[in-house]
């Protein structure tokens, strides 16, 4: 049960991290890693 757990979460991850490159390359229309100073902290 806790491996179905773990796993849901882990899809969760990923979607969401999927989600926020997509929104990114659409406000900036590249997906450049040197442009991305967006995601440094």
């Amino acid at each position: 049960m806790f491996a179905l757990f773990v796993i849901a979460v882990a899809a969760a991850e990923v979607g969401i991290g999927l989600a926020i490159v997509i929104l990114i390359f659409r406000n900036r229309q590249s997906v450049d890693v040197d442009e991305m100073s967006l995601m440094k902290w």
